[in-house]
């Protein structure tokens, strides 16, 4: 185990100081981590396996970097963003909901199955999506503003998707059950937000405030705790990371060293750390791919009809704000929206473990994942680059 650990650390490690050669040749660094997860993990050699340990690793950096995103949220230009992100979140998961259900029904003439595969393509990868805008250094424009809306918006109403479904299929009083679940989610979030609140006011009024290591160290913790939190209450974590974040950076004038001169001195930490972190994550969602045989024809037919009905779906999603976002924004938005990566797989899980979901389904919503994560990973920096004068308004 600890070998295995040292493994995985070491090639993050390593995937960290190729930084520069990766922005030298113009080469997608998460791309080329996923790359090299896969063909380091049970599909490749099979030389590092993604243990508990590697997991929770991978995790701590997820929610990190969507603390950090949360953190350097720019208030203004995010709560223009939620109408839109809203629209967005809400098309794409009808899109990829219809699209997934009738590729799966086609193949397999399940409706249970369709069901699953539907809302797993429904999914939007928050972390995966936020990291590789962020990356791409378009994060806090308009459409990653818009983004971050659309993928919590995806986030939160896929858990309840999923609930429904499971709650329907296995017994007669889903509706209840639902309409708790969704209560209850309601009020860990305002619960979250009003503690948080409180938290940064203690903070801001406290002495030790103005000690940097002080003030970073108690934001990473509520970030940690955060997570824990809406985790425990069937949320995804990186949601809590991103509401700490969210939440402290109301309060980041007040108490910035030298005032607002220096204000966003916490922020680059922050940004700098993620970045640091994020090949954990990265090399984490190439080491899930397992071992995969494509002999059988009618599993490569499931892989791309479910792949096609994954990239159609998220696509087609921007272009409800035809009036807010330009052309090239839009296509942008729609491969950022790609990703699938841990919501999709949890909801595979379920299904293959609840008996609604076949082998063949499985593997082929693995292969979306990791197909889907690689396209974006490509496509966004290149969208990104020459698009660097779009949206920062």
């Amino acid at each position: 185990m600890f070998f295995n650990l040292t493994l995985f650390l070491t090639a993050s490690l390593l995937m960290v100081a190729c930084g520069s050669v990766f922005e030298r040749f113009k080469l997608p660094q998460a791309a080329v981590v996923i790359f090299v997860g896969v063909l380091l993990g049970p599909t490749g050699v099979e030389v590092i396996q993604l243990g508990d340990l590697e997991h929770t690793l991978s995790e701590f950096a997820v929610i990190i970097m969507l603390f950090s995103a949360g953190y350097n949220i720019q208030w203004s230009h995010f709560t223009a963003a939620i109408k839109p992100g809203i629209g967005v979140g809400l098309s794409g998961i009808v899109t990829s909901l219809v699209a997934g259900f009738t590729a799966a029904y086609f193949l397999s003439k399940d409706i249970d199955e369709a069901l699953y595969v539907g809302i797993a393509l429904s999914a939007t990868s928050i972390g995966l999506s936020v990291a590789l805008m962020s990356h791409a250094s378009v994060l806090e424009s308009r459409v990653g503003q818009i983004l971050l809306a659309a993928a919590i918006v995806d986030d939160i109403l896929v858990l309840y998707l999923l609930s429904a479904t499971h709650a329907s299929l296995m017994s007669d009083g889903g509706l209840g059950i639902i309409l708790f679940s969704l209560l209850m989610s309601l009020l860990v979030l305002s619960g979250l937000v009003a503690i948080l609140w409180l938290s940064n006011r203690l903070l801001v009024r406290s002495s030790a405030v103005w000690l940097k290591s002080y003030r970073r160290t108690t934001a990473i913790v509520m970030a940690l705790l955060s997570a824990g939190v809406t985790a425990r209450f069937g949320l995804s974590p990186v949601v809590g990371g991103f509401v700490a974040g969210a939440g402290a950076s109301s309060f980041k004038t007040q108490y910035a060293t030298g005032g607002n001169e220096n204000s966003n001195a916490d922020g680059v930490f922050f940004v700098g750390i993620s970045r640091f972190l994020a090949p954990l994550f990265f090399l984490a969602i190439g080491l899930q791919i397992t071992e995969i045989s494509m002999e059988d024809d009618s599993l490569v037919r499931y892989a791309l009809m479910v792949i096609a009905a994954a990239v159609v779906g998220k696509l087609l999603a921007p272009w409800v704000t035809t009036a807010i976002l330009t052309v090239r924004e839009r296509w942008l938005l729609g491969v950022a929206l790609l990703p699938r990566a841990e919501v999709a797989l949890v909801v595979a899980s379920v299904g293959l473990q609840q008996g609604h979901l076949s082998h063949h389904a499985m593997i082929a919503l693995v292969l979306m994942t990791l197909t889907t994560a690689i396209i974006a990973s490509m496509v966004i920096p290149l969208l990104a680059t020459r698009a660097d004068s779009m949206g920062n308004h």
